[in-house]
This record gives C-alpha cells, sequence and structure tokens, in this order.
C-alpha cells in the first residue's frame, strides 16, 4: 500500500499521479510501464514518488485495489437482498454488473486486460490470489443461502462450487473480451446467457427430445 506521505497529499495532486498512473499501466504492460513517464506525466520528481510508494509493484497493486473497489460499486446492488432472488438470479445480476462496469470504465477494463495477457507473471499470481481469495467468501456466502433455500443440492461443497461459479464467470469474460479488438456487448451477453444456462440445467440434454 502507498505510504502515509502519499495519503497526506493534497486531493488534486493524488488524482493527478493516479490519473498519470492510470493511462501508463492502459498503455503498457507492467513490466513496460515507467515510473519516469508517470512522475513526468504527474509532474512530480522520482524523489518524491519514492516518498510515496516503495516501488513500481506498490503503486501498480493500490491502483487494482482502486478498480476493484470501484468494481464492487457496481456488483453491490446485484448482491443485496439474496433471499428476495434466486442464486441464479443473483449471479446473472452480477455479471451483468461487470459487464456494465467493464463499458464504462474501458480504462480499467484495458489495465485489466493486459494483467490477464501474461498469466506465467508473478504479479498475476499475486494480485489474482489475493482478489480471488475476496471473491470466494462472497461466493460461497449466496451459495450456502442457496442451500438454505433449497435451490442446490446440500451435500455440494460450497467452496468448490462457489471456485467453479466464479472462475467460469471470470473466464468467460477473459475468453470473449479478448476475442475481439473492441468490447461487444452483444457477444458478452450471449456467452453470459449460456454460462446461466449450464449452471442452471447443466450439459445434459432432457431425455426424450429426440424421441
Amino acid at each position: 500500500m502507498p505510504k502515509d506521505t502519499f495519503f497526506n497529499l493534497s486531493n488534486s495532486k493524488r488524482d493527478r499521479i493516479v490519473e498519470a498512473a492510470l493511462s501508463e499501466f492502459q498503455m503498457h504492460t507492467f513490466d513496460h510501464a515507467s515510473i519516469n513517464r508517470i512522475v513526468e506525466k504527474s509532474n512530480i520528481s522520482k524523489g518524491s514518488f519514492y516518498q510515496y510508494f516503495e516501488d513500481k509493484k506498490d503503486l501498480y497493486k493500490y491502483l487494482i485495489e482502486k478498480i476493484a473497489t470501484d468494481k464492487m460499486a457496481y456488483l453491490t446492488p446485484a448482491m443485496q437482498n439474496p433471499f428476495d432472488h434466486t442464486l441464479f438470479e443473483v449471479i446473472h445480476d452480477m455479471n451483468l454488473a461487470g459487464l456494465r462496469f467493464a463499458l464504462d470504465q474501458p480504462q480499467y477494463m484495458e489495465i485489466g486486460r493486459k494483467l490477464m495477457q501474461d498469466k506465467s507473471h508473478p504479479i498475476f499470481h499475486e494480485i489474482m490470489a489475493s482478489n480471488q481469495e475476496k471473491a470466494i467468501v462472497v461466493y460461497k456466502s449466496l451459495v450456502e443461502q442457496a442451500q438454505v433455500k433449497g435451490e442446490i443440492k446440500a451435500e455440494l461443497d460450497p467452496n468448490l462450487i462457489a471456485n467453479l461459479i466464479m472462475r467460469m464467470s471470470i473466464d468467460v469474460i477473459d475468453l470473449v473480451t479478448n476475442s475481439y479488438e473492441e468490447i461487444k456487448e452483444n457477444e458478452i451477453m450471449r456467452s453470459l446467457d449460456q454460462l446461466m444456462l449450464i449452471l442452471t440445467h447443466g450439459l445434459k440434454e432432457k431425455e426424450g427430445k429426440h424421441d
């Protein structure tokens, strides 16, 4: 996390540094992003940068945390009053909110896309491990509530189901968004609808349909 000196800055100066950093990581992967360009664009000295952050990774992880926090603001309404909706409705609304977030925040989306480009990079595993751990807590709670309501089988392991749902949701959006140069809302929606169909009814064809 940034040092206290960063949070003691004026809002305008903090915003200027954050905007410069977001722009840099939007244009470049983590390895190719330049602290020199960030400090030049934000009009601070390189010495000042190290008074605010330990290093480039410290800054990058702060930005990813900011993106995650902003995304949660989109997801929270979909997770309210889960007992009034089925698990499948909640997951559908969460995925829809995630899509809306991506469309409304193309800069964030591009930073995320660049992070996903190199899944062998240590920074990818470090960030994903932290964020997925938080996501699993949310999904597991939804699964357990669905089991209490009798929507899904009680004998299923909530942790396993939560992991499967989370990974399937991430992979479907990742697959579609990386298949096109521009985000195509209709393609993502079609893929999310198919994901929900699989989660709700499985892959097996109904018996007797072709009789």
